[in-house]
């Protein structure tokens, strides 16, 4: 089995997929790495799995993922949250001698505190904190990188900084998923390995602009006793004002009934999108 994921190895992703692993029985894995977000989607086909970044406590959910999963056939999984912190490296001795950084285009909200001493510095965004790392090592006097903090013993470089993430604690959130749509008769069939389980999913009215849509879909959870831990608006791309709601729902085991009879009934009035169901 192929598990396709932000590469190359190194990576926050990387380290999530093998902390997933660790959890789930022995299995014969190869690591498929890919340097975009859409390269590792569009790998993950049959019965293989992928796994993208979906939420970092300090900088939010990743819209990267998000406008994927909002038209994808795919089934999510489970999910797998780590610690994240980063350090910095740069070619030359002090912070004010630094003329351009490196850092990866969510990496760059988590360190803000550090960026913010550094206003004339020219910021290039990346699509992978390694690739950051490459483009550090290959790059001209006065360059910096913020770089995953466990990379900072490989490079060689004459300044560095650690643990400059904005707070202490930050974790990223990411999901694992199989190429096959996700559907309510066959989910609604699994055996769930813990008591608990969340559903993701999107929401769609027919139109955004009548009172109380929001309301109404909350009751629709709320009724049964369903916990919302989730709730962001994501626009459809159709046309302005037209927005889809992106919701994770969580129970326990004995209300697996439920959560696939409030879906059904959802669907006879909304556009529902379901994403999977797992056990968390």
């Amino acid at each position: 089995m192929k598990f396709s994921v932000l590469g190359p190895a190194g990576t926050f992703a990387d380290a999530a997929a093998k902390a997933y692993l660790a959890t789930q029985p022995d299995s014969n894995v190869t690591f498929d790495y890919h340097p975009t977000f859409d390269q590792v989607y569009q790998a993950v086909s049959g019965d293989n799995i992928g796994l993208l970044p979906l939420e970092n406590q300090l900088d939010g959910y990743v819209s990267a993922t998000l406008q994927r999963l909002q038209t994808a056939n795919v089934t999510e999984i489970g999910e797998i949250t780590i610690p994240v912190d980063f350090g910095l490296v740069a070619n030359v001795d002090q912070l004010s001698k630094i003329s351009r950084i490196y850092v990866q285009f969510k990496t760059e909200g988590q360190c803000q505190k550090l960026l913010s001493k550094l206003p004339s510095v020219q910021i290039i965004t990346t699509s992978s904190n390694m690739v950051s790392l490459e483009k550090f090592r290959s790059g001209e006097p006065g360059d910096a990188a913020i770089i995953p903090q466990s990379q900072l013993t490989e490079v060689s470089s004459a300044l560095k900084l650690n643990n400059i993430a904005d707070q202490f604690d930050n974790r990223t959130r990411f999901i694992i998923f199989k190429a096959n749509p996700a559907t309510a008769a066959t989910l609604s069939k699994v055996a769930l390995s813990t008591n608990q389980f969340k559903a993701p999913l999107f929401i769609t009215p027919a139109t955004n602009d009548r009172p109380g849509t929001l309301c109404e879909i909350l009751g629709y959870f709320a009724k049964v006793g369903l916990n919302l831990v989730t709730l962001m608006s994501m626009p459809t791309k159709a046309k302005l004002g037209v927005y889809s709601f992106y919701v994770e729902v969580s129970g326990n085991r004995d209300q697996q009934e439920e959560i696939f009879a409030t879906l059904k009934e959802l669907a006879s009035n909304y556009q529902v999108h379901l994403l999977g169901y797992y056990a968390v």
